[in-house]
This record gives C-alpha cells, sequence and structure tokens, in this order.
C-alpha cells in the first residue's frame, strides 16, 4: 500500500509540475513533460546516491581542514519506487512526444 501511495504522489507531482509550467508559459503539457520527468528523475537519483562526486568533495575538505583522513564511501545507488516511477514517466512522455512530433522527424 505505501508503494502505491508512493507511485500516486510522485506522478501528481510530474503531472502538476508539467501542468504548472505549461499554464505559465501558455504552450503545450507534451512539449515539457520530458524534459521535467528527466529532471526530476535525475534530482532522485542525485539525492538517494551514496559516494558520488559531492561526497568525496565532502571528504578531501574535511580532510584539509582537519588532517584527518576520512574514509571514502563506494559509490552505491539504490533505485527506489519514486525512481522508477519518474523513470518510466520520462520514458512514456518521450514517446509521447516523439509520436507528437513524428512529421519532424
Amino acid at each position: 500500500m505505501k508503494r502505491l501511495i508512493t507511485v500516486v504522489i510522485t506522478f501528481l507531482v510530474l503531472i502538476g509540475l508539467s501542468y504548472g509550467i505549461t499554464y505559465c508559459t501558455h504552450t503545450k503539457l507534451i512539449d515539457y513533460s520530458f524534459f521535467i520527468g528527466m529532471s526530476v528523475t535525475v534530482i532522485i537519483w542525485f539525492f538517494t546516491s551514496k559516494g558520488g562526486y559531492t561526497s568525496r568533495n565532502v571528504d578531501m575538505t574535511v580532510q584539509g581542514t582537519t588532517g584527518i583522513k576520512a574514509e571514502q564511501q563506494r559509490y552505491e545507488f539504490s533505485p527506489n519506487v519514486a525512481f522508477f516511477t519518474s523513470l518510466a514517466y520520462t520514458l512514456i512522455s518521450l514517446v509521447a512526444m516523439i509520436y507528437q512530433y513524428r512529421s519532424y522527424f
């Protein structure tokens, strides 16, 4: 039940962001939905991964100021339901955008 709620909330946030931007810019929903989905997917990936660039940068800063060598974390990413939902939204919106603009290709 908790996963279903997470899927619904993530999907509503993605649709809300897409609709909000298209309402402000007076364009079609399909124009921005792929880019919103991709942006949210990257943001979720960035904040749920461990041991990436920012972690190493903080470790080196701490080591430089204190002189104590910090143990480095291995890069680790554990995808969650919100990540898979936004990835699915991104892929579906990509297919819809390609179908909508197929005459341009």
